[in-house]
């Protein structure tokens, strides 16, 4: 039996490569980030940490005069305060330690482990865009993807019980940025109720926190939000925000209300989509899919945004037992979105109103096949494997309730 120091050795040991991977990713995705010397353009650890600093001294971090704005809601600006206090150096080196951390258990959750493990998060951190550029700016994608899926995906456990109920971690999330929330819907409509009433719980804690520090900063926030402004409304037209409003907007040049009622049918279909692919049995995937959903169905969504893909490719991989229709074009979409070739058409300065027909689809299919997946999966729950799927679920579950032989 290793010792507890042996398996922390073993530990630290599978994730020195993938940490290294992060370190030269983290300093280098960025235009202006260097390696040697150490100078990451992490620009959105330098947002949180800039607002962190502002916590400290007492002033309201939504009207300060700069490039890059606060954009989230006051509960996570507690959180930025401890990154404040860290020397810059310090604070950059231990935000991609963490998000590595978080890689590697969301992998382990998924069904990986030694070598393998160690392996797959290297080349994610490699080749997969939205995990590469959330490193390299610093962003919350991967904590986000991560309480997610060590919230409420079923897999291997790091601890033998669970220290608290199952939904909290999703509702922690949700207070940071609101998209999470789809994924406390999925687990309510799935028979979750549990677990999403407390993340619907745990949120309204988080946000009470957030008014009882920051009460001013709090009414701006969410009066802001209440009135339509994101804080980003100008930007979601660019070509990497591909969400469906971003489509909508690209194609008829304002994000108008017809975008946002599309944008909700889809959150209400992918919901529906998670729910049935959960009663088919097929948990993993809806999971997914209410991830996917969730950054749909947000008027933006960058396209580093996308770390979902991650958990999803791993889940379509790995599940022979789902339609050819779904797995196939699923692992077409994965591929796509984790390259992002979209990225190489022109942007800025509203050049995607422009666009060429062709230039209009490349940067738009993505979402297109996002979309067309939520209703395959709708029909496959419908159809004869998802009745099969259904069958064989109630067998188990009947199998379960019987009592044991004398």
């Amino acid at each position: 039996m290793k010792t507890v120091g042996g398996r922390i050795g073993y530990v630290l040991l599978l994730a020195l490569a993938p940490l290294l991977a992060a370190l030269y990713a983290g300093a280098t995705t960025i235009p202006g980030g260097t390696f040697e010397p150490w100078a990451p353009a992490m620009i959105d650890l330098d947002v949180y940490r800039r607002t962190g600093d502002l916590v400290l001294r007492g002033q309201d971090f939504y009207n300060v005069e700069a490039w890059l704005p606060w954009i989230y809601p006051p509960f996570p600006a507690l959180l930025a305060v401890p990154f404040a206090v860290m020397p810059l150096a310090v604070a950059q080196i231990t935000w991609l330690g963490l998000n590595v951390a978080c890689l590697m258990a969301m992998l382990y959750r998924l069904g990986l482990a030694g070598w393998q493990l160690s392996l797959a998060a290297m080349g994610i951190i490699w080749l997969v865009e939205p995990v590469r550029e959330t490193l390299g700016f610093g962003q919350v994608a991967i904590f986000l993807v991560t309480a997610a899926v060590l919230d409420s995906m079923p897999g291997p456990v790091v601890f033998k019980r669970r220290l608290l109920p199952e939904g909290w971690l999703t509702g922690v999330a949700t207070a940071v940025k609101l998209t999470p929330a789809v994924i406390a819907a999925y687990n309510f409509f799935a028979g979750k109720r549990r677990a999403g009433i407390v993340s619907f719980l745990t949120f309204l804690a988080c946000t009470a926190v957030g008014f009882l520090v920051f009460w001013s900063p709090s009414v701006t926030y969410w009066s802001r939000l209440l009135s339509g402004d994101s804080g980003l409304n100008t930007g979601i037209v660019f070509k990497t925000n591909q969400s469906v409003l971003g489509v909508w907007t690209r194609m008829f040049g304002e994000a108008s209300r017809g975008g946002l009622v599309l944008a909700a049918v889809v959150a209400v279909i992918g919901i529906v989509a998670a729910v049935l692919m959960h009663k088919a049995g097929e948990v993993p995937l809806a999971v997914c899919l209410a991830g996917l959903t969730s950054l749909l169905a947000s008027p933006i969504s960058w396209s580093h945004h996308y770390v979902w893909i991650v958990p999803f490719g791993i889940v379509l991989l790995r599940n022979r037992r789902l339609p050819s229709y779904i797995r196939v074009p699923g692992l077409l979409y994965a591929i796509w979105t984790a390259f992002a070739p979209f990225k190489l058409l022109p942007g800025d300065n509203n050049v995607e109103l422009t666009y060429p027909p062709l230039h209009m689809l490349v940067d738009n299919i993505g979402v297109y096949v996002g979309v067309g997946l939520l209703v395959a999966s709708i029909v496959a729950a419908y159809s004869s494997w998802g009745r099969d799927r259904r069958r064989a679920q109630a067998s188990l579950r009947s199998a379960d309730a019987s009592p044991a032989p004398s």
